[in-house]
């Protein structure tokens, strides 16, 4: 397309958002005329309702003064005609006022009337049915020959006893006053039906909507079918469309309808306005259109397309590589003069891009040269596999660690030259970490050699992804660790033989710590001193608290560490278990788990020991039913033992600083071991409180 094209194209695109405002802006004007139109056809419809219940309420106040008057209970004709004849001067809406008899006779007129019956009308029916006001139906009046509506409401003597029903009918014409004060636009139309849709008024009048003739029966349909009021756009009985409106009577909430007021305005009178102002809207816009599509036409394309051409000029030699084109046109900060200077700004800026690119290309250049020899001289080889795990690049180095060429290796999968089940353990880590596109940190796996030899790898990559952000595979490199590997199992088994030897070493200790106790049993045979006996017996029982330490030790898992709570219920049994048993004993054990170092152990163990041999000989000899509780716990930095006992107490000046005993000296030094102290009270007994600090991982106590 030409310059001069373009910018008549360009005019034509301005133009397309105001032909777009024009057409929105008439639906929009046309949207509120109808609302506009819609709402003065309600409030008209509304407000004809209101005169009409203004009459209701009246004829009802005036039919129920006159059943209440003495004269209309006589049914004294003359009387009551006179009456009504001089109520009609005073009130010329009303047609006539009659009283009928119960079986339909007129028996009193307020106009000059016929003797007639009225057992067939609606009003006089339902008064006579429902005993209380009611409306009638569409009538032409015996005296006036014009269209009236009646009302009518029963007629009882002085007795209560019903005499037949007064009537009144009302002059419809009486409306046209009150239409005419509402000014509607011209065309607008007013009528009123009864409540089976026959036309009792209607303005203007026309042939084709006669008095006491139904309304069209779509219109009708969507009147009964709405509520109390509605609007609705429809044709009329005259075929012209129109928006109208209805509002309907009730005697009561729950009565039917009565009668239906309905305004229609003709709907080319409601966008009659707006169809002519956006008509005149279009005709400006062509107009201005057209003088815009002259100007593009003829001046822009001789001043602005020789300025355009040579702009276009300039920039097909620059894209062509000439990057000393120029443009050789003025440059300004907006218009063809910003275009010219943006222009040739650019082709300044791509000629010192261009140089900037040859240093770039030389420096990537070297850092390639540097990283190629950086390559060849690491001992780890490099490699790249794709998407589907098969190798795409391969360093030199896998020559020495594998025995292989790198171009024997392309192509095949990453998994091709594995050690027989190695697979099965490598496979579920790389595809894990694929599927999260995490790096591949020191897998180590074992491959073949060309010999058939078995070498230990040890395996590092990063996902790499193409400019386009796509997951392309993983780069890497392997370290050949095979000698780390085998060193580090040398190391293992060596540490694992220790291990043997030193359970060795502990279950020995222990076994001569069993022997040395066998011999003194053995040498107790001989003792008949009982002290000297119980000495003996104290003696085996330290020697076998300190022999239940390496046993523990000899037969956990961490030969640096026992459990403490396990170490105590093992002891139990074999202090209680010796000596009299005169009663049962009632032990109770609260013991946390509790894990301690072997330097913390063996003197806890000996000290526990001298307190339950302690409470053994002082508290439950002679005695029935003794209880022991013994409890365990630990906090963040302290472990505490309690032994507790229901015999005879301490001694009152009871001090464990100042006992002479062997055991009680034996605890406190041990409990300064532990770098603790050990506490004694009465409580219902004697009781032991042994707390020291608990050791951090090293083993050493943090006191």
């Amino acid at each position: 397309m030409s310059i001069r094209g373009g910018l008549v194209l360009l005019v034509l695109l301005a133009v397309l958002p105001s032909l777009a405002l024009q057409v929105y802006d008439g639906v929009q004007q046309r949207r509120h005329l109808v609302a506009d139109a819609s709402t003065k056809a309600s409030q008209a419809a509304a407000a004809m309702a209101q005169v009409q219940e203004r009459i209701t309420e009246s004829t009802r106040l005036l039919l129920t003064a006159l059943a209440a008057m003495p004269e209309l209970r006589q049914l004294d004709s003359a009387v009551c005609t006179s009456l009504f004849a001089a109520l009609l001067g005073q009130n010329p809406i009303y047609a006539n006022i009659v009283i009928i008899d119960t079986q339909g006779d007129v028996i009193a007129s307020g106009r000059p009337l016929v003797r007639v019956n009225l057992s067939d009308r609606k009003h006089f029916r339902d008064a006579m049915a429902l005993k209380q006001f009611m409306t009638g139906e569409y009538i032409i009046s015996s005296t006036s020959g014009q269209p009236v509506f009646p009302f009518a409401l029963p007629l009882y003597d002085s007795s209560g006893a019903l005499l037949g029903v007064l009537a009144v009918a009302v002059d419809m014409s009486s409306f046209d006053t009150a239409y005419a004060a509402l000014r509607m636009p011209a065309g607008t139309t007013f009528g009123i039906t009864d409540h089976k849709g026959v036309r009792l008024y209607y303005l203007p009048p026309t042939a084709t909507n006669p008095l006491g003739s139904p309304i069209r029966g779509e219109i009708w349909q969507a009147i009964d079918s709405g509520g109390n009021q509605g609007v609705f756009l429809k044709p009329g009985s005259d075929g012209v469309r129109r928006q109208y409106a209805f509002h309907k009577l009730r005697l009561s909430p729950i009565a039917p309808a009565y009668m239906a007021f309905v305004v229609g305005v003709p709907e080319e009178t409601i966008l009659g306005p707006a169809r002519q102002a956006l008509f005149h809207n279009l005709i400006l816009l062509a107009a201005t259109t057209g003088l815009a599509l002259g100007v593009a036409w003829f001046i822009g394309g001789g001043v602005i397309a020789a300025r355009l051409d040579r702009i276009a000029d300039t920039a097909a030699r620059i894209g062509q590589g000439q990057r000393s084109a120029r443009t050789g046109l003025p440059h300004g900060g907006a218009g063809i003069a910003k275009v010219a200077g943006n222009l040739d700004a650019m082709a300044e800026l791509l000629a010192a891009n261009d140089e900037a690119r040859e240093h770039a290309l030389a420096a990537l250049r070297q850092s390639q040269e540097r990283m190629a020899h950086i390559t060849a001289s690491m001992a780890d080889w490099i490699w790249e596999i794709d998407e589907n795990d098969c190798y795409v690049h391969l360093g030199d180095k896998v020559r020495l660690a594998l025995g292989y060429e790198p171009a024997q290796l392309v192509g095949k999968s990453y998994y091709s030259f594995l050690a027989p089940g190695e697979e099965a353990t490598l496979r579920p880590v790389i595809e894990a970490a694929k599927a999260e596109r995490s790096p591949l940190i020191d897998l180590i796996n074992w491959r073949l050699t060309v010999e058939g030899k078995r070498r230990c790898l040890m395996t590092s990559g990063v996902a790499w992804h193409d400019e386009t952000g796509s997951f392309r595979g993983y780069r890497g490199v392997d370290k050949d660790v095979t000698e780390r590997v085998e060193a580090d199992r040398a190391i293992r088994a060596s540490l694992a033989e220790k291990e043997i030897l030193l359970k060795e070493i502990h279950h020995r200790v222990k076994n001569n710590l069993q022997i040395i106790s066998s011999l003194l049993y053995l040498q107790s045979e001989q003792v008949k001193d009982p002290i000297a006996l119980e000495s003996f017996r104290v003696s085996r029982n330290r020697i076998a608290s300190m022999a239940l330490v390496h046993e523990e030790i000899y037969r956990s898992a961490d030969l640096s560490h026992i459990r403490l709570d396990t170490y105590i219920t093992d002891l139990l049994p074999k202090i209680f278990g010796q000596g009299p048993k005169d009663s049962p004993l009632d032990l109770r054990c609260i013991l946390a788990p509790v894990t301690v170092p072997i330097e913390q152990a063996v003197p806890a163990g000996l000290a526990v020991n001298e307190l339950l041999t302690n409470a053994h000989k002082h508290a439950f000899f002679g005695r029935e039913n003794p209880v022991l509780t013994v409890t365990l716990a630990q906090t963040d930095d302290a472990i505490t033992i309690t032994i507790a006992d229901d015999g005879p107490g301490l001694p009152t000046d009871f001090d464990l600083e100042q006992t002479g005993t062997l055991g009680m000296q034996l605890v406190l030094n041990l409990a300064r071991q532990l770098g603790g102290s050990i506490n004694a009270r009465n409580d219902s007994g004697a009781t032991f409180i042994l707390r020291f600090p608990k050791a951090d991982d090293t083993g050493a106590s943090r006191s």
